[in-house]
């Protein structure tokens, strides 16, 4: 009998609980935001701290078309255009893939072109991690190696950013 006490109770708790697991502590629901579309982004380059080749602190670029698909809470990005093309160039890929938590995302595109400095060999990934509010998306990317667990790549831990902004077309009522 106290065996399926305890078991009734916590089916009770489970059913009381589990329609607010997407409730945040001040009562608000936390459900994914809407983040598909065709977006035109603007980027400046910030801190240059893995010495990329071409990067001027401070440059824009701007009328980037880039395409945002989402379910659920999975996200994926495609860069396109003359951009789409640089960065495959660059790291191998111009696809991105992620999550997103209420208003905040989070897509990484996982480089396949492999470098090399001295003896370590990585590829560099593009980290995204921004937000949305209406129909503008906003945050920052940033560009790190991804290194094996050679010894000879422990000192190739370094971070180059870049902020970007942009909009997408209202969505039809």
């Amino acid at each position: 009998m106290r065996t399926s006490t305890r078991i009734e109770l916590g089916v009770l708790m489970m059913a009381i609980t589990l329609p607010l697991a997407g409730c945040s502590s001040d009562g608000s629901f936390t459900a994914a935001a809407n983040l598909n579309g065709n977006y035109t982004v603007s980027v400046t380059n910030a801190d240059n701290g893995c010495n990329l080749d071409n990067w001027e602190t401070g440059k824009s670029t701007s009328d980037i078309p880039f395409l945002i698909e989402q379910n659920g809470t999975t996200v994926n990005g495609t860069l396109q255009g003359v951009a789409a093309i640089a960065l495959g160039l660059s790291i191998g890929t111009n696809k991105f893939q992620g999550t997103s938590t209420g208003s905040d995302f989070q897509i990484t595109a996982y480089g396949t072109i492999p470098r090399t400095q001295n003896q370590c060999t990585f590829t560099l990934n593009a980290a995204i991690s921004g937000g949305i509010s209406g129909d503008a998306i906003s945050g920052t990317i940033s560009y790190a190696p991804a290194a094996s667990d050679n010894p000879d790549c422990a000192s190739l831990q370094c971070t180059s950013t870049q902020n970007f902004n942009g909009t997408r077309p209202p969505a039809a009522e």
